[in-house]
């Protein structure tokens, strides 16, 4: 069984997770606008704690959105540094994949539709189905206003979920599921689902996905403070 770290800044939270012989430790804190302070302290605390070594990682796989620009990038970053220094492979996981996981191993629900605060008047939002022990998508990951995800809302038979639906236009929908966010302990399934799929690969490959276009990505060797010790 391989050793996967897993990285997650695409919300307020920071969090980090070791899948190791398909068991998950994971740490996780409310740290809005400090991921790029605490991302790689996290990661050494966590590995300590798992008795694990960099060198034993196998591979990493960090949320790759949708959510917040600045905090995707640092995992990005993150990921892509360690992958480089340590000549492993990565994999980018769904934000809105991870939301939804989560609720159906909460539940038992066979269906979610995550939403997930875009800001500047705009959510994310993606449909899952139950596929084994991990999800797949739907329906296209979409940003838009929430008046658009309503329309989908209103024709999907499954549970809701994410702090999108805090927003004013969701007042009526279910709030059950309104404060799960992106977390690395529910990404782990899915990076050991990917692993024996083969999809880990080169970090050229595995980029971030903002869901707007406008948003522009810079490369590792532009953002050098982002991995500073």
């Amino acid at each position: 069984m391989p050793c996967l770290l897993i990285i997650d800044a695409s919300s307020s939270l920071c969090s980090v997770a070791i899948n190791q012989g398909g068991e998950t430790v994971w740490l996780t804190e409310d740290q809005p606008r400090r991921h790029a302070q605490r991302l790689l302290p996290m990661i050494d605390e966590l590995l300590v704690d798992a008795g694990v070594q960099r060198s034993q990682i196998d591979g990493i796989a960090f949320g790759r959105g949708p959510g917040s620009f600045t905090g995707i990038r640092i995992a990005t970053a993150v990921a892509q540094g360690l992958s480089l220094g340590l000549d492993r492979p990565v994999a980018g996981i769904s934000s809105l994949e991870s939301v939804a996981l989560a609720v159906m191993k909460e539940t038992g629900s066979e269906r979610v539709l995550a939403v997930m605060d875009a800001h500047m008047g705009e959510v994310f939002w993606g449909c899952f189905t139950r596929d084994g022990n991990v999800c797949r998508v739907l329906t296209e990951e979409r940003v838009g206003s929430p008046e658009e995800c309503l329309k989908d809302i209103e024709t999907f038979d499954g549970v809701l979920a994410g702090d999108g639906l805090k927003l004013m236009p969701f007042i009526e929908c279910s709030q059950d599921f309104a404060m799960v966010r992106p977390e690395a302990k529910a990404m782990s399934a899915i990076a050991l689902e990917y692993w024996n799929q083969q999809s880990f690969g080169d970090p050229i490959d595995h980029s971030p996905v903002y869901l707007r276009q406008s948003v522009a990505w810079k490369k590792l060797s532009e953002q050098p403070s982002l991995l500073k010790r």
